[in-house]
């Protein structure tokens, strides 16, 4: 079976998916209203804080492969 035909069986609990989004946005909206010069950071710092703050997102993902 293919990672495509799998991927598409994937499934989080709702409540995941909700706090992930609801984190992510939270958290990055404090941080610009705290901390200005955060806005000025490369591209790839945003990427590795994504990435941390998913890993528990990124953990159930690779269970269900």
């Amino acid at each position: 079976m293919s990672l495509i035909k799998r991927m598409w069986g994937f499934t989080f609990p709702l409540i995941d998916v909700r706090l992930m989004g609801l984190g992510g946005f939270f958290f990055g909206l404090m941080l610009a209203k705290l901390w200005a010069p955060i806005l000025g950071l490369d591209w790839y710092w945003y990427l590795i804080i994504a990435l941390v703050l998913s890993i528990k997102f990124i953990i159930t993902f690779f269970k269900q492969v």
